[in-house]
């Protein structure tokens, strides 16, 4: 018998996501050296991320409308075969122009699976569990980011990086399995809502504030996921040891998400994204001049928690404010920031690199993050006042 709030819906569609990060997160460790040795430069390494970040932003918002109408669990199947086919796919890579394509497809898979499943959380869990429920799955996804770049960089360098990616792909058959067995309940207004106020959403001064915080969280991101592991390779450390940077990192993410997803209640969301990107801006530029795996281990883990705040309370806040019958689609419009984030980042950083090594791009992201995270608060400030848009 379940017990009180906790439904069979939401322990498997937590653990579909524990196996679906676990397996987007077990190739980081090890993607940055595969690419540089089929010859990617570290400008190239930058255009990665960018290819995959407008394939998310051109489909983000027709894919957030197919959420609202056809269902969520629908959106993130295909998201999780792509997941599957991926890793495989690098093996086959010869060149560094062979790595484009198989990015785009994960970028696909990124944009069908997350905010879906997010989504898909808030809807299948109790509204008196709702809270909570969105910690959990936050949670589940830190777990899985947690376990994944320490079990690939392990694999990576023990036997190669071919078992990495067999081990990522098998992960996403685990995820797909669970996900085909969460029932999802039908949400009415969707099929109408979510054709109509697109303008009111991308105009409103809460939804521009979230996706300014997304645009430059976006952007830390792939400073730490592309140019952590060169950095690290450059003060010393082997692809394990930049495993268990990034384990730091997830392990201290995933133990504060759930009591930020039940903080929520009492702080508002805002101002824990901003406290949550201001600390991982502080983190980043602090690792970017620290050497040794003990002290850049705890300061990945410092970082790690200011992630968890940031990505928790973003979440919360977007399915909070938006329409009942449009909160795909809203959830899209942020996430568009992100990718946007995402394709200019990545590419900047990428520049900077090639000229002030992985340390100069590592700080050129807290340095954005700054004076994003001014701009958000500036945003929000100009709506005091004005009606909640999911009124």
């Amino acid at each position: 018998m379940d017990r009180p709030g906790l439904s069979r819906d939401v322990v498997l569609l937590s653990l579909a996501i524990f196996f679906t990060d676990a397996s987007h997160s077990a190739v980081i460790p090890i993607f940055p050296g595969y690419a540089r040795g089929v010859g990617a430069s570290l400008s190239m390494l930058g255009s990665y991320g960018s290819v995959a970040a407008i394939a998310m932003l051109l489909l983000s918002l027709p894919l957030g409308r197919l959420s609202d109408r056809y269902g969520r669990r629908c959106m993130m199947v295909p998201g999780l075969i792509l997941f599957v086919v991926v890793p495989l796919s690098y093996m086959a890579a010869t060149s560094p122009y062979h790595l484009y394509p198989i990015r785009v497809a994960l970028g696909v898979g990124v944009g069908l699976i997350f905010g879906n499943g997010f989504l898909l959380m808030s809807e299948v869990a109790e509204p008196g569990f709702r809270n909570v429920a969105q910690g959990l799955y936050m949670t589940s996804m830190g777990l899985g980011f947690t376990l994944g770049p320490l079990v690939g960089g392990f694999a990576a360098k023990l036997v190669g990086p071919s078992l990495s990616f067999k081990l990522s792909s098998g992960f996403a058959v685990l995820g797909l399995l669970v996900l085909l067995m969460v029932r999802e309940k039908k949400v009415e207004g969707g099929r109408t809502g979510a054709q109509t106020g697109l303008s009111e959403l991308v105009g409103d001064p809460r939804i521009l504030a979230s996706g300014v915080a997304n645009f430059v969280n976006s952007v830390m991101f792939n400073a730490v996921t592309l140019f952590f592991p060169v950095y690290g390779s450059d003060i010393g450390l082997d692809e394990a040891e930049v495993g268990i940077g990034l384990t730091s990192r997830g392990l201290a993410s995933t133990a504060v998400r759930l009591p930020v997803g039940s903080l929520t209640r009492r702080i508002k969301a805002l101002n824990l994204m901003a406290a949550g990107l201001l600390l991982s801006a502080a983190t980043i530029f602090t690792v970017s001049n620290s050497v040794g795996l003990v002290l850049v281990s705890v300061l990945m883990g410092v970082q790690g928690v200011a992630y968890g705040v940031y990505l928790t309370s973003g979440n919360v806040y977007v399915s909070e404010e938006a329409p009942r019958d449009r909160k795909a689609t809203a959830m899209a419009v942020y996430s568009m920031f992100g990718n946007i984030g995402g394709i200019v980042g990545p590419a900047v950083l990428g520049v900077i690199a090639e000229r002030a090594g992985a340390n100069g791009a590592l700080q050129f992201s807290a340095a954005a993050a700054v004076m994003g995270v001014a701009l958000a608060l500036a945003l929000a400030r100009r709506d005091a006042g004005s009606p909640n848009l999911a009124s």
